[in-house]
């Protein structure tokens, strides 16, 4: 069998000589592919040609005459007895049955078109069948299938394949209870929290930096978004920091590699404020080199600590969507990153093109570029397996505020959607203060310079809250000190202290001590079975 049926080709070309007016239905879309054999092609063709002429009654005479136009066509069409073959066409040709016969010579042309590109046809239409009961359950399989039903067919199959490869990067589904009792156990042995962050209490709710999420955290100018950024990449990389109060280095409990990306500030304006960062001197001091011996010693090794650290920072002056993808994935692959900071999101004139050229030339507004961008990189979260730390700036309605959300971000609020959870941080206002002298009277805590209004945290149970705070920008810094929710009402949140370790290197002999200990344990256990008994 070919991939071909003459009997409907017959009646389809018969149609169109007695009504030529087919042809320029919008619902037939007939082209010379679809008759694939020679002969045919040129009889449609004459046919197509002397319809473009506005000939509008056709026979046999017509044909032949511009067919004779042509040496070799003209010889193929003789070969064929095409003179014979038109008028029993016409003749035979049932105008009323041209829908379903135009549909099966399609459906042929497009088995032909998925055979030539590799696709597998024969679940729909086997071609090699030699089983007469076989093949007739095939044709009528076949005969029962539209055009869409095919091509559904092939979408089904191809995403059968496409899922098997692409599962870890995208959707996927299960049955609901899959999985459910190593979830527990994994739960009972550690909890779902992610590496540190710089405040302990902001640890708490937001359960750590954890792997294939996206946190925002947006702030006016001049707050400190880039330095509070810093220091939660800074603290990952480094194992300790210096603590002036006892004059030691304290443990960070992590060395996680992270990667910092500028878009604004140099490197070495980077570089002063994770010195700051690891030593606690001032930023000042250091750009001013005026600190003092203690000081300078302290300083150096925190240089020594810093080279030591798996931390690294990118320059992207101006970039588009692929550059800081591009970048990522290279941190994953080559040095093992799976922590990122992006410091910050804003549309830069390479991102503006790139996405112009993405829609064809369509015009976007700020909104719709700043949205594509946070989409991306929570994607990227995803596909890649890694936290990514990014930041934006607020509009200038922040000022009076007294709960700020995502009302406030600047450019597009949408961006709220797509992160798994966001913060605003802000200057307390007087209105703030005022709010919260019952908590300061006592005299326990600062007086805070810096508030974090939680607005959105998936898996979290805290929202709403506001983390005060006291901030050194100058070293990067922050000091938890009490929560409230929006009424200004105290919150007995505790702080959380992660410590990550690398594992340990399991070696054979350590496999078999284990594997004895767990027999002879066995054995006890038997041993009191049998007395017990």
């Amino acid at each position: 069998m070919s991939l071909a049926d003459k009997r409907s080709i017959f009646q389809v070309l018969g149609c169109l000589i007695k009504n030529p007016r087919l042809l320029k239905e919008t619902q037939y879309d007939l082209k010379k592919d679809d008759f694939p054999e020679q002969f045919h092609k040129l009889v449609f063709a004459a046919i197509t040609n002397l319809c473009a002429d506005e000939v509008e009654d056709l026979d046999y005479i017509m044909i032949d005459s511009f067919l004779s136009n042509y040496d070799v066509q003209y010889k193929i069409f003789n070969d064929n007895n095409g003179i014979d073959y038109i008028i029993e066409a016409t003749e035979a040709a049932s105008l009323r049955n041209f829908n379903f016969n135009y549909n099966r010579v399609k459906k042929f042309t497009l088995l032909r078109t998925l055979e030539s590109n590799g696709f597998d046809i024969r679940d729909i239409y086997d071609k090699d069948l030699v089983d007469p009961k076989e093949h007739e359950q095939m044709q009528e399989k076949f005969d029962a299938m539209s055009l869409e039903d095919i091509t559904q067919e092939i979408d089904r199959k191809f995403l059968k394949i496409k899922e098997s490869f692409l599962q870890e990067y995208g959707a996927h589904g299960q049955q609901a209870g899959k999985g459910m009792k190593d979830l527990k156990k994994e739960l009972q042995k550690a909890p779902a929290l992610g590496a540190p962050l710089v405040s302990k209490i902001l640890t708490t709710i937001s359960r750590g930096a954890r792997l294939k999420k996206l946190y925002m955290r947006s702030a006016p100018t001049g707050v400190g978004k880039t330095r509070f950024s810093l220091g939660d990449a800074t603290n990952l990389a480094v194992d300790k920091i210096y603590d002036w109060n006892t004059k030691q280095w304290i443990s960070n409990g992590t060395k996680e590699p992270a990667l910092f990306i500028t878009t604004e500030l140099e490197m070495d304006e980077i570089q002063t404020m994770m010195i700051s960062f690891v030593s606690g001197v001032n930023e000042d001091t250091i750009l001013d080199g005026t600190y003092t011996d203690e000081e300078e010693k302290v300083i150096d090794d925190a240089i020594d600590i810093i080279e030591k650290a798996p931390l690294w920072i990118e320059h992207l002056p101006n970039f588009d969507i692929n550059d800081v993808e591009r970048k990522i994935e290279d941190y994953v692959l080559n040095h093992n990153c799976k922590f990122v900071f992006f410091d910050y999101i804003h549309t830069s004139l390479k991102l503006l093109a790139q996405l112009a050229q993405e829609s064809k030339g369509m015009k976007l507004r700020e909104d719709n570029v700043l949205l594509m961008f946070v989409d991306r990189l929570k994607q990227l979260c995803n596909r890649l397996g890694v936290f990514i730390f990014t930041a934006t700036q607020v509009s200038g309605d922040f000022k009076n505020v007294k709960d700020a959300d995502q009302s406030l971000l600047r450019g597009a609020k949408a961006m709220a959607d797509k992160i798994d959870f966001g913060v605003i941080a802000r200057v307390p206002t007087k209105a703030d203060l005022d709010s919260i002298q019952e908590i300061l009277k006592n005299g326990f805590y600062k007086v805070p310079n810096v508030v974090f209004d939680i607005y959105k945290n998936r898996r979290g149970k805290f929202v709403r809250v506001k983390l005060w705070s006291y901030a050194d920008l100058g070293t990067c810094r922050t000091e938890d000190l009490f929560v409230t929710n929006s009424d200004y009402e105290p919150l007995p949140i505790e702080a959380t202290i992660i410590e990550l370790f690398e594992e340990e290197e399991v070696t054979e002999e350590v496999v078999e001590q284990e594997e004895q200990r767990e027999v002879t344990e066995e054995q006890e256990e038997n041993k009191i079975v049998e007395l017990d008994f």
